[in-house]
């Protein structure tokens, strides 16, 4: 071996020494817990050795040995006084001795040490930030790390933790995660220099950002504190999204590019969550209305939808809106009894956002508690007919409690009905009475990176914006807050045309639907009524006609003046109205009095048909998408 293979090989042995000192404390305790056990058996074994041959059987021989053992671990070495023994001066042996000492010290100054090793660690993670995307995660708590841990099995990206000088105790798990922590001022409060500072570039590099701060003020803080630090640091608005849990989704469409007034800079993609929306959406996704729901052959289903919901408030208002987007069926009626003592205390302020909701569905309220003989007498009235139960009462412990009670109530009775609970902390389902729950966390990239669904909602987009001859990023990028909502609702909602009508999703794509035109005419009504119930649980009320016929007319009149007119008559945004908030059978003759009234030519049926007839294409491009993928 040459200088320079002595000096590689010992640098490197010194530097994978000072990395481990950066684990995990429980590991490091192992670490170091092993090392004292094989440095005493070793300083023993050698010092024992050595002394017997000087002292021969006596107690000075035990002496010595004790005290060398013991000023191995002070960083002092007595091996000149064993140096008389033949048998440990072999290159083996004097090897032995020095590793044993290396240990020793080793163990000592582990306290000192770590330190250094840490900030290694945090130096090299550093590095590679400049050759990965970007994963960043303001806020620095169990959920956080969790979804952290699952979307590096999922992804590849460099992570990067930032919080505001509290997560200290968390560090090491994220450095052996591969991420960084970043607790200074700069990075809780960044500014221009920021996104540098984490190697992002104009045009060079993604930047994911996950806002799952415990307090979600703050989550909507950072997002704006950070946008307008990408925005002066020049970083493209493609190169970014950001997911976020906030008190209000709707701040989602103040963060995202071009859907600000003038245009203005934003995240490229946002999506932004109450947390009772996330365990909602994360309900429907994992146990979707539809595979509650028997179907005759033609796309009508045999029975209404039949739910029960206990507990209204943010979880349970989240759930109804939820089952209202995902549960219109061809056939069948939406019910549902929501059970809550406060109920009208505390459901003011959902019925005046959602003026309307009870127009595709029948909702019934009992003021009770969920354990009382009215609601049993419920039970027992609807065994038959009950597809959903969902208990979110907003303690963890009642949940389980009822919901292991009605699980058991209703399985003696033979009902097919779900029983869920939700949460915060997720979904939970007992399948038996005395069995595990089987629980889902909503903090997974499935759920806050959209995954398949998004791809779905993406494509769903650009087939409405085929004719601008554009890529669907493209389309996407231009896409409104609100219109990626409803694309997302639609790709959510896919499972159940696919059900209704008997086929899989390889059937469908491979061949298109079957030539039935009675099962399209009813699957093109089941459209319209999902398309209904999205925007009623979005807040939308029918237009009135008399709006329509003004509305019609400033597009004519604008027409006249401009030369072009961006007025949609059936829509108007801004209050949330809308004329195809209507039954399926009076969608022609809306058709014509639009016709009539202006130079559009719309046919609203066919717009629903149309919607149906895109499914076998999305499923194709979908499947060409996770092939690649």
């Amino acid at each position: 071996m040459n200088l320079l293979s002595v000096y590689l090989l010992t640098g490197l042995l010194f530097l994978i020494l000072l990395i481990s000192l950066g684990f995990q404390p429980r590991l490091l305790t192992r670490i170091l817990g092993g090392i004292l056990l094989l440095v005493a058996l070793g300083g023993i074994g050698f010092y024992g050795f050595g002394y017997y041959k000087l002292y021969g059987g006596t107690m000075m021989s035990v002496a010595r040995t004790l005290f060398s053992v013991f000023c191995m671990f002070l960083g002092r070495n007595e091996i000149s006084a064993i140096s008389q023994a033949d048998a440990l001066k072999t290159p083996l042996c004097q090897i032995g001795i020095y590793t044993v000492h290396l240990l020793a010290l080793y163990a000592t100054a582990s306290t000192v040490v770590a330190g250094v090793g840490a900030r290694l660690l945090r130096t090299l993670n550093l590095l590679f930030l400049y050759h990965r995307r970007i994963l960043l995660i303001y806020g620095v708590n169990e959920a956080s790390l969790r979804f952290a841990e699952r979307l590096k099995e999922k992804t590849e990206g460099a992570l990067v933790f930032v919080d505001d000088g509290n997560a200290g105790g968390y560090e090491t798990r994220i450095m052996h995660m591969g991420g960084l922590l970043l607790s200074d001022d700069g990075a809780a409060r960044p500014g221009a220099a920021f996104p540098g500072r984490i190697g992002l570039r104009p045009g060079r590099k993604e930047l994911q950002v996950f806002c799952l701060h415990e307090t979600p003020v703050r989550n909507l803080r950072y997002a704006e504190a950070l946008r307008s630090a990408l925005e002066g640091a020049g970083i493209l608005s493609s190169q970014t999204s950001v997911t976020l849990l906030t008190e209000d989704a709707s701040v989602g469409s103040v963060l995202q590019a071009g859907s600000r007034e003038g245009g203005e800079y934003g995240y490229g993609e946002v999506l932004a969550l109450e947390s009772a929306e996330l365990a909602a959406r994360l309900m429907v996704r994992q146990y979707p209305p539809y595979a509650t729901m028997r179907f005759g052959r033609q796309g009508r289903a045999d029975e209404n939808f039949e739910a029960l919901i206990v507990g209204f408030g943010r979880t349970g208002q989240a759930v109804l809106r939820s089952l209202v987007m995902n549960g219109q069926f061809e056939g069948s009626d939406f019910h549902a009894l929501i059970i809550d003592s406060q109920y009208t205390r505390q459901s003011g302020a959902f019925f005046s956002r959602y003026p309307e909701l009870s127009a595709c569905c029948r909702l019934d309220f009992m003021e009770d508690n969920a354990r009382s003989i009215a609601v049993y007498k419920y039970l027992a009235d609807y065994v038959d007919q009950l597809n959903y139960v969902v208990v979110c009462t907003g303690n963890e412990a009642v949940n389980a409690e009822i919901s292991r009670e009605y699980t058991e109530y209703l399985g003696r009775r033979g009902c097919r009905a779900v029983v869920l609970q939700c949460s915060g902390a997720g979904v939970t389902r007992l399948t038996e009475p005395d069995g595990l729950p089987e629980v889902i966390d909503p903090f997974r990239p499935d759920v806050l990176c959209g995954g398949r669904q998004d791809r779905l909602a993406i494509l769903i987009n650009h087939q409405y914006n085929l004719s601008r001859g554009r890529t669907a990023a493209e389309d996407w990028a231009d896409c409104d807050y609100f219109s990626r909502m409803s694309c997302r609702a639609s790709a959510d909602y896919m499972g159940a045309f696919l059900r209704a009508a008997g086929c899989t999703e390889d059937q469908v794509g491979r061949d298109g639907w079957p030539e039935d035109p009675v099962l399209m005419e009813n699957l093109s009504r089941m459209e319209h009524l999902r398309w209904c119930g999205f925007h009623y649980a979005m807040g939308y009320r029918r237009m009135p006609e008399e709006v329509f016929r003004e509305r019609a007319q400033a597009r004519m009149e604008e027409i006249r003046v401009r030369g072009s007119s961006a007025i949609r008559p059936a829509k108007d945004t801004e209050k949330r109205l809308h004329a195809c908030l209507i039954p399926w059978e009076s969608l022609d003759a809306l058709s014509a009095l639009e016709g009539t009234l202006t130079d559009r030519r719309p046919d609203y049926k066919q717009m629903d048909t149309d919607n149906l007839l895109m499914i076998p294409v999305l499923l194709r491009e979908q499947e060409k998408g996770d092939a690649l993928s």
